[in-house]
């Protein structure tokens, strides 16, 4: 046992050092382009979103030490399940076939199609409590791919892996299709005001990922796609009016700072469960009984 949990802390070590790393590269290029598009605006900008930095930051490393390491285990599990199964829909042989290229473009363009409706079922009532912490940032920048509840990061790893292994993609493209949607998920978080023009059509912009995130507006039901908005168009949920200056978040009461993001889903779902037994409305009226004046 003693062994057992010796590696997992070593494991988590590994993870969060590694974490670190590709985290000091984004900020590097984030921070010099921020600098480079905004000038001073760039300083400022982050100086109002402090707070909101602070818990993606804390939600980033208790993801890395304690949570990546279990993804990695879940992960493995299913790929090795579904390998050689009749689950595996497509032959690997047959990646082995076609360039190289053309192979990675396919692992792109599936997993996008692939996180596309998985998105779509976050933002049904059945995963909206935690899907919500991720959309909970009212100051987005490129930090906000960090915020995301460890039931989030779970169900997300454990849809898209099942999927993506069932299409036979060989190891190196899943791996390049991982690196390439977080760097470019950080992309399209950053808070830049560029559209594409034409290529928004093809490719998700800053902007068109910004209305997504956009608090009581028409488009917060929209723009579900990480890298190629075409899906987006093609199942009606494509909105990009403009600029995207209205106010972002939720307005889902989430509870303060880091533990309360944490705690949220757990209260929202034990809430909803009391309801339908009823001891909600029990309590209420045990209330009204002891304290005949209460709530008026």
């Amino acid at each position: 046992m003693l062994a057992d949990l010796q590696a997992f802390s070593s494991s988590g070590a590994i993870s969060l050092w590694k974490a670190i790393q590709m985290l000091a590269v984004s900020a590097i290029y984030f921070g010099l382009l921020a600098l480079l598009v905004k000038g001073t605006g760039a300083l400022e900008a982050a100086k109002r979103a402090r707070r909101e930095t602070s818990v993606n930051l804390w939600l980033f490393v208790i993801d890395a030490l304690l949570i990546a390491p279990i993804i990695a285990i879940v992960v493995g599990i299913i790929r090795v399940s579904i390998k050689g199964s009749p689950l595996e829909l497509v032959r690997p042989d047959w990646w082995t076939a076609v360039p190289a290229a053309v192979t990675l473009f396919a692992a792109l363009f599936v997993g996008d199609f692939i996180s596309y409706w998985r998105h779509r079922i976050e933002h049904t009532r059945l995963l909206w409590p935690s899907h919500a912490i991720h959309h909970s940032d009212t100051e987005m920048t490129w930090l906000t791919l960090s915020r995301f509840h460890p039931i989030n990061r779970l169900t997300t790893m454990v849809i898209d892996t099942t999927f993506l292994a069932m299409a036979g993609f060989p190891e190196w493209s899943l791996v390049l299709n991982v690196i390439v949607r977080h760097f470019y998920g950080e992309f399209i978080h950053a808070d830049f005001p560029w559209t594409y023009g034409p290529l928004g059509r093809v490719m998700v912009s800053p902007v068109m990922h910004r209305w997504h995130h956009a608090r009581d507006v028409e488009g917060s039901g929209s723009n579900f796609a990480t890298v190629f908005s075409v899906f987006d168009q093609a199942f009606g949920t494509y909105y990009v009016p403009g600029p995207c200056n209205v106010p972002l978040g939720v307005n889902d009461e989430m509870g303060r700072g880091t533990t309360g993001q944490l705690l949220y889903p757990f209260i929202e779902w034990g809430g909803r469960f009391a309801t339908r037994l009823g001891w909600r409305g029990k309590q209420k009226a045990l209330e009204q009984t002891v304290h005949p004046t209460a709530g008026r």
